[in-house]
């Protein structure tokens, strides 16, 4: 089954989560390699979502 859609709000979210995590001095090597991917794929999304929300921005002027 495919993923469910984020929100950006909900991707923010995921992200704080992530690094918390990461931030973790017992973080195992495995748990931060995943969590850094994760994070990464993260922001990705929210900078696809922050530059479709520039373009409908700038088609308003």
């Amino acid at each position: 089954m495919a993923e469910e859609k984020k929100t950006y709000e909900q991707a923010v979210q995921e992200l704080n989560a992530l690094v918390k995590k990461i931030e973790d001095p017992n973080v195992s090597f495995t748990d931060l390699e995943s969590g850094l991917k994760r994070a990464m794929e993260l922001i990705k999304f929210c900078k696809e979502e922050l530059q479709g929300y520039k373009e409908k921005f700038d088609n308003i002027k």
